[in-house]
């Protein structure tokens, strides 16, 4: 003869059941859509990839430089920041601060190639610099996937904040993400 369960006991089975799987769906849900989010900061085509380009843009830079001011202190600053920027974490402060740093010394470095006089003497050089300009630029802060990543920020940042899932999301450590 099996033993029975009393009445009680079953429908308290059955809601701690049901309280588990609603709390497990809704963390992992919010969980995976913020792994979504921050796919655009560290994913392929992300933030870190773009920043990546910027970055291997100013090592060609370097390279530039190095023919007509070799051993100038802003190519070691700019390849200093290239290759800082491409091994930084891909946290958006580690990011923006190696963004920073790798725009300003490229500004700086392209300065200081233009005033060389050997420089000034190499159309092909010239040339080079304006399309490394050009593609360091299009990487800058006017990308589209700033502006994607932000979006995506900004809208599971307000599904987080609806009451009931969000909170309960939020109390087993589904953290808001930080925008760019």
């Amino acid at each position: 003869m099996k033993p029975k369960l009393s009445l009680g006991l079953s429908i308290l089975i059955c809601l701690i059941l049901v309280v588990f799987g609603v709390v497990y769906g809704t963390v992992s849900g919010y969980a995976d859509e913020r792994a979504h989010v921050t796919d655009l900061l560290s994913g392929d085509n992300g933030i870190a990839a773009i920043l990546g380009y910027r970055a291997a843009d100013a090592l060609n830079l370097c390279v530039v430089a190095e023919r007509h001011i070799p051993g100038d202190a802003t190519v070691v600053a700019l390849r200093n920041a290239a290759e800082g920027l491409r091994g930084a974490k891909p946290t958006i402060s580690a990011l923006q601060e190696g963004d920073g740093a790798l725009a300003a010394a490229f500004t700086a470095t392209a300065a200081a190639l233009k005033a060389s006089p050997s420089f000034a003497q190499s159309a092909r050089d010239a040339q080079y610099l304006g399309m490394l300009t050009a593609d360091f630029d299009q990487y800058g802060s006017g990308h589209v996937i700033y502006q994607t990543y932000n979006k995506a920020v900004a809208a599971f940042d307000q599904k987080l904040s609806t009451p009931v899932l969000g909170d309960l999301a939020r109390l087993f450590g589904v953290a808001p993400c930080q925008p760019y």
